[in-house]
């Protein structure tokens, strides 16, 4: 979807994310990235990604995986970086190849997705549609993630969607989702910009509970861990800091002095302040889910 960014006004959560995902959203995208990207090395390193997807491909050297609302790639980019992935191979010592498909609403988002994948990974079908418009090949995939993507999913949905999940796995499937709790930065920021920019109005981020809840809601099996780590940006980098605030809520329309001074937001964004920087407190559960968990041993830390 390329397309000009609207005004906070004219557009609830999941349009303004969907705006963001486009060529016009490029610079804000990027200048977030700066300072996310480490959301993602932080999962790499919190599951053995190789033994897992070894496990997963039960020696038929073919893993079929799904990136749910893929957005730019970032995660299997530093899988790529990070872990041994581009050395994956079977107990016999084969190759394994990890069938690629993506999901996004933006095709932008999926060509930007798509152009950052290495081997293993190999590119195969794209969906550019919403989660909850999709209708995957039944019992088709051994792995399904979805890493700080569900955020605009409204939480009356979520059981909707995993029951889409549901369908779309094979039946020793496994998924994950990366998701901030209610703990986290990007929930709470959220949650203070539309209580003092929207007077309250407008579709709340989903949470991690949400999704956790909506997993055991339709059957699956489930195990989590927390990640809590820093964002840290320099008070003193206001461009840097307006632009990430700003992707965190998906609303270039509103200038850093507006949120510095509104209400429950400003209150907020003082609070993060310490030691001549903004430290943004992330918090972020790792749910993995399944028919049968009772075999997965792939954690790289202890609960």
């Amino acid at each position: 979807m390329s397309r000009s960014l609207p005004a906070a006004a004219d557009a609830d959560t999941f349009d303004r994310s969907c705006a963001h995902w486009s060529v016009d959203g490029r610079e804000g995208m990027d200048n977030f990235y700066t300072y996310a990207t480490v959301d993602y090395r932080h999962l790499a390193g919190l599951i053995d990604w190789t033994a897992l997807m070894a496990s997963l491909s039960k020696q038929t050297g073919v893993l079929q995986l799904a990136d749910i609302a893929c957005g730019s790639g970032k995660f299997p980019a530093a899988l790529i970086e990070h872990t041994t992935l581009p050395e994956l191979t079977s107990a016999e010592g084969k190759s394994i190849q990890v069938l690629y498909d993506l999901l996004d609403p933006s095709t932008f988002a999926i060509e930007e997705a798509a152009a950052v994948l290495k081997a293993p990974f190999i590119e195969r079908d794209h969906y550019c549609c919403r989660l909850q418009d999709w209708q995957p090949k039944p019992s088709t995939y051994d792995l399904c993630w979805a890493t700080h993507a569900l955020y605009c999913v409204p939480a009356e949905e979520m059981n909707e969607c995993l029951s889409i999940l549901k369908a779309g796995m094979s039946a020793d499937g496994i998924g994950v989702v990366a998701q901030s709790n209610r703990s986290g930065h990007y929930i709470r920021f959220y949650e203070h910009f539309l209580d003092s920019i929207h007077g309250g109005n407008g579709t709340r981020f989903s949470a991690a509970e949400d999704v956790d809840e909506a997993a055991g809601n339709v059957g699956f099996e489930r195990q989590s861990r927390t990640l809590n780590y820093e964002t840290v940006i320099d008070e003193n980098d206001r461009q840097a800091l307006e632009s990430y605030l700003q992707r965190c809520a998906f609303d270039d329309s509103i200038a850093l002095d507006e949120m510095l001074n509104s209400a429950t937001l400003g209150q907020y964004l003082a609070s993060t302040k310490k030691q001549g920087a903004y430290r943004f407190q992330q918090s972020v559960d790792v749910v993995v889910f399944g028919n049968d968990l009772s075999t997965f041993n792939f954690w790289m830390q202890d609960e």
